[in-house]
């Protein structure tokens, strides 16, 4: 009786200690994002032309070539919803809180703006709906803790780009596996996206930002969309801007500015390998001098989330950078 016993309170302290926490960290608050080697990409946006860095197919390639940087500028597109996890590629801050029943966490709330839709993981077990379920842009997400991390799956989104200022397409098919972990102050959110229409591979993308208890960034994360003419030209003509295939002056632009070989420039995804560097030996050239973004965020420092105090260590001499039209990049 008494090895009985002993047996039954073993498996139930066990089982107490293997059972996993219904969460693990504390994620509420907000966060100021820090841009310390993703300035680009999260700020003003890449040129076209570059797709570097990705996994695209010939279908997410010649959709990319034909986009101009004016199109989400038009009045019918500036206020278009897109991804639901765009923000890793945006200069906003973060706010996220819990909705909680009977002190039980049903789930994480990720604060939405005037271009992305509120996203909410669910946290209580529901299944994902049918495919042919309407949902909003935000699409849908469910979310379980391993460990300290907090992993979501998100499906039902809607088609959008994927990186600022160079027309790279997701498609409506879709999927995102996002992992939510803080270290300290320190918020990493990761996110892989899988789309059977224009990606070949997982696209993976990892960003930071960091506890700041008095929100000082959120004034900047408006609700509302307003319109506005920002291509005068363009006003009552009703045309669009566009690229006919072939025709895109800029498809080269890697291989102009920065002796980028166009294979590496135009998004395959064999160039996101370390083996692929071989094949570069003795085929990459670096510039004798550099006149943008040479060395990222340095000649911009002084700019929310820009790292202070850092000098360029790329033996070429400071460039001067002027202010470009951004038309369409701040989307």
């Amino acid at each position: 009786m008494r090895r009985a016993i002993l047996i039954v309170l073993l498996s139930s302290a066990l089982t107490v200690v293997t059972a996993p926490a219904y969460a693990q960290v504390e994620i509420s608050g907000s966060y100021a994002i820090r841009m310390y080697e993703d300035y680009i990409e999260r700020g003003p946006g890449s040129y076209m032309g570059d797709f570097t860095g990705m996994p695209m197919s010939d279908e997410g390639r010649a959709k990319a070539l034909l986009y101009s940087s004016n199109l989400p500028s038009t009045i019918e597109r500036q206020c278009l919803a897109q991804s639901p996890w765009v923000g890793q590629y945006r200069p906003l801050g973060l706010r996220i809180w819990s909705e909680t029943d009977d002190g039980r966490v049903v789930a994480w709330v990720l604060a939405g703006d005037y271009l992305r839709d509120t996203i909410r993981i669910w946290m209580d077990g529901r299944p994902h709906p049918s495919a042919n379920a309407w949902h909003p842009p935000s699409g849908f997400t469910t979310g379980h803790w391993e460990g300290d991390t907090l992993v979501a799956h998100t499906t039902h989104v809607k088609t959008a780009w994927i990186r600022r200022g160079v027309g790279i397409p997701g498609s409506d098919r879709s999927e995102f596996t996002v992992m939510i972990t803080r270290h300290a102050n320190l918020l990493t959110i990761t996110t892989v996206q899988d789309d059977p229409i224009y990606l070949t591979e997982p696209h993976i993308v990892s960003r930071v930002w960091e506890f700041d208890p008095n929100g000082s960034q959120e004034a900047n994360n408006r609700s509302t969309c307003n319109t506005g003419n920002e291509l005068p030209t363009l006003e009552d003509t009703g045309k669009v801007p566009h690229y006919l295939p072939g025709q895109n002056p800029d498809e080269d632009y890697m291989v102009r500015t920065y002796n980028i070989p166009k294979d590496a420039a135009m998004g395959f995804a064999h160039t996101l390998y370390p083996e692929y560097r071989k094949t570069l030996k003795n085929a990459y050239t670096p510039r004798a001098s550099c006149g943008q973004y040479c060395c990222g965020w340095i000649e911009r420092q002084g700019l929310p989330g820009a790292a202070p105090g850092l000098t360029c260590k790329d033996n070429n001499q400071p460039s001067s950078i002027t202010a470009e039209p951004t038309a369409g990049r701040e989307r």
